[in-house]
């Protein structure tokens, strides 16, 4: 599906979107848990491969309206696991297998398939598991248990390992102290331990150091907050074409709430009062943004910079170049095409703003592209190819644009 955006002028208010890390990880918790409510989660094709992945292992859950009521797993089937487009439920999901006596084959889709999982494989094969796959761990895998527990040593260069191992550890049979390297994305790592710590789950940290004991999980009742980075391409919607009031907008441990700070930053006018979010449009001035905590935000961010005056720099992002494109060379491709100057880093890129034309951009199958790309159509016409990607993670992500005021089409 391919849609069109054409110049339009922003006014309206939306809700928050639900969001898709607190969903995977309170879904998890819940299978792993007796009884369970879990209220307002994301339903999009990332989220339900993790509900999928919840009922092969032997949860059993009923969906009331926004409510999602579990009873938990006894122990974790081994079988064949499809996690789709889904890093997060790839990563959990190795962990948790490796608990299985049985083998397990672990899937995805194409776009899966290229990402490599060596450390986390590795560090498992340490602890005793069995993992089978080709030298960087790439989908599909054999994953078999036991694993025990240890004093292990890992390089993060996704912090979904360090997550997976989080949910695994605590329930082997002895205390680990698991100690992490060169880590990236640390925030999402203090969303894991938030679901963990209301789950019962006993971790504590000392830095990059987490000490693991033999827990129960008991999830009772959980309801998830709004997704930040899904609320950036409100927010530049916002800025870029008028005036946007985002509802819901309540606080978490998300990283990528500092967009807002971010946007203050380049001059955007935006404010951030009880549960509401007002951003409108400004004239935006380039900034240095370190993208090593907050890699999700960085096509928002980058479409952003290509309308301010000046030169935006985002560093610190190489780990951008193992989501599901390389989406430093995706956002170089597509701001080209729009006419923009932009020149590419090993771990990020240089944009000069100011000098957008008309154009047609890709997703090239990754669900934030196509969102970030589509915004740049608000100021000049802009045709996304492959857009219907954003059913992964923001199902309603065009019909919230129209709801606000800005023009899409289907073409």
């Amino acid at each position: 599906m391919n849609v069109k955006i054409t110049k339009s002028e922003v006014n309206g208010e939306i809700e928050a979107p639900p969001s898709k890390s607190y969903t995977h990880r309170a879904f998890i918790a819940a299978a792993l848990s007796k009884k369970s409510l879990v209220k307002s989660p994301l339903i999009a094709e990332d989220t339900v491969a993790t509900l999928n992945a919840c009922k092969k292992m032997g949860a059993k859950f009923l969906r009331k309206s926004d409510e999602f009521r579990f009873w938990g797993l006894d122990t974790i089937a081994p079988g064949y696991y499809y996690a789709a487009n889904s890093g997060t439920t790839l990563r959990i999901l190795m962990g948790l297998l490796s608990l299985s006596h049985g083998f397990s084959i672990l899937d995805g889709d194409e776009s899966l398939r290229k990402r490599p999982n060596r450390e986390l494989a590795k560090t498992l094969i340490e602890l005793g598991a069995t993992v089978i796959g080709d030298e960087s761990f790439r989908p599909p895998l054999r994953i078999r248990g036991v694993i025990g527990s240890g004093e292990i040593e890992m390089e993060a260069p996704s912090s979904q390992f360090v997550t997976s191992l989080l949910f695994a550890l605590p329930l082997t049979e002895g205390e680990s102290i698991l100690t992490v390297k060169k880590m990236k994305s640390k925030p999402y790592i203090d969303i894991t331990l938030h679901v963990l710590e209301i789950s019962g789950v006993r971790i504590q940290r000392d830095g990059d150091t987490f000490y693991t004991k033999p827990s129960e999980f008991n999830l009772r009742r959980f309801t998830v907050p709004p997704d930040f980075s899904s609320m950036s391409y409100l927010i530049a919607a916002g800025i870029l074409g008028g005036r946007v009031v985002i509802n819901n907008a309540v606080d978490s441990k998300q990283g990528d709430k500092v967009f807002i700070d971010i946007v203050k930053e380049m001059g955007g006018k935006i404010s951030w009062k009880g549960e509401r979010i007002t951003a409108e449009k400004s004239e935006l001035s380039g900034i240095d943004f370190d993208a090593s905590d907050t890699p999700d935000i960085v096509p928002t961010v980058a479409v952003l910079a290509a309308t301010a005056n000046g030169i935006t720099k985002i560093y610190n992002a190489e780990h951008l170049r193992i989501k599901e494109i390389d989406r430093i060379k995706g956002i170089v491709m597509n701001l080209r095409s729009l006419g923009v100057d932009v020149k590419e880093l090993r771990d990020g890129l240089v944009i000069k703003g100011g000098n957008i034309r008309g154009g047609t951009v890709d997703s090239f199958g990754d669900h934030r592209m196509a969102m970030a790309f589509s915004l740049l159509g608000i100021v000049s016409e802009v045709t996304v190819k492959n857009a219907e990607v954003v059913r992964i993670s923001y199902p309603g992500f065009f019909e919230d644009l129209r709801k606000i005021g800005v023009r899409v089409e289907r073409c």
